[in-house]
């Protein structure tokens, strides 16, 4: 295959869309958690370390006293004590679920997200996506919550800022109620690829907690990442999600015991299995477009694609490696690559 330099140009001018991989996280919980959620009312000068080696013991909790991963931070800030309604609104409440993100190269969007955690053997709290014309779009949501920027590459560390509506559907009245409401609630944090949590790659990385949740865990974020949390991850889990937020919730059930000034902040830690990559021109799905891909398209070329398929463009694909895709990996050549890996 010979290319001319007018050949490139068009390929180069050739506009060719972005297909969003739909990739479901499953939050990261330590092993002791079991879904219990610490309890504010729990026994006098019990504490328990909720995240392995930070500094965030709640006295008065009794539950997950080795910790957990994921979890929501009720800051106790506007809690009306002592009447508050017991065994919620303040402490730690660790969950279990799932989320599940459509990202492409330049955006991200939340499909779904499925939390839960038991307060009580007989009562579990909810946080779920708002969605256009669910019941919560009454209580101060706009029920258009999903839209945020992803770059996924060494220089922007595979960050992601996303906006979305969340409401909580807690014990305290029945199942399938709201509780609280949250508008427009951001999240920031990074999806890095398993592959790339490793000393010698972890130092072309910049990583931190944008919240600040961690600053007296250690001196090094990177390394509490590598030694704390990759050592828990599945064999077969292909990248790690690691989100942070905070927010006033924008309705609350007066009887909840939080004030409209109450925070809630979350930190969420997940992991997926699935082999995917937010750039389709990344063909061999190692999180960077480089000589490896245009060998697969290469070995494809003017072809029915084969495995793994150089049949990137356009987004669904037309049955044939052809210029469309050439053009494509050419768009988006070197994404992701590091300077160590050129």
């Amino acid at each position: 295959m010979v290319l001319n330099s007018r050949s490139i140009l068009l390929m180069l001018m050739l506009s060719v869309c972005v297909q969003a991989a739909s990739v479901e996280f499953e939050l990261l919980t330590h092993i002791d958690n079991n879904q219990w959620l610490p309890q504010p009312k729990g026994e006098p000068g019990i504490a328990g370390d909720h995240l392995i080696l930070t500094d965030d013991d709640i006295f008065g909790s009794i539950f997950n006293p080795d910790g957990c991963f994921s979890f929501n931070l009720m800051n106790p800030v506007g809690i009306q004590e002592p009447d508050y309604p017991p065994g919620y609104a303040e402490g730690i409440h660790s969950m279990t679920g799932s989320i599940t993100l459509d990202i492409d190269r330049n955006t991200v969007e939340v499909i779904s997200l499925a939390f839960e955690g038991d307060i009580l053997s007989w009562a579990t709290a909810y946080q779920w996506l708002v969605q256009p014309g669910d019941p919560a779009t009454s209580y101060n949501t706009d029920g258009t919550p999903n839209g945020g920027t992803y770059a996924a590459s060494a220089d922007a560390n595979w960050a992601f800022d996303i906006s979305f509506d969340w409401y909580y559907d807690t014990p305290y009245e029945d199942p399938g109620t709201i509780d609280m409401a949250f508008d427009n609630y951001n999240w920031t944090g990074f999806i890095i690829p398993v592959s790339k949590l490793n000393p010698t790659d972890m130092a072309e990385t910049i990583l931190d907690d944008p919240l600040g949740y961690f600053s007296e865990t250690s001196e090094d974020f990177e390394s509490w990442l590598l030694d704390e949390v990759v050592s828990r991850l599945p064999q077969d889990a292909t990248c790690l999600l690691f989100a942070q937020g905070q927010a006033h919730p924008s309705w609350r059930n007066p009887m909840m015991g939080m004030t409209m000034d109450g925070i809630i902040g979350e930190t969420i830690i997940g992991y997926t299995i699935t082999e995917f990559s937010p750039n389709k021109a990344d063909i061999d799905k190692d999180w960077g477009v480089d000589l490896t891909d245009f060998a697969i398209l290469a070995s494809q070329w003017q072809q029915i694609p084969g495995k793994p398929s150089a049949d990137i463009a356009p987004p669904s694909g037309d049955g044939f490696v052809d210029i469309n895709d050439l053009a494509f990996l050419v768009k988006n050549w070197l994404w992701g690559v590091g300077p160590n890996e050129l």
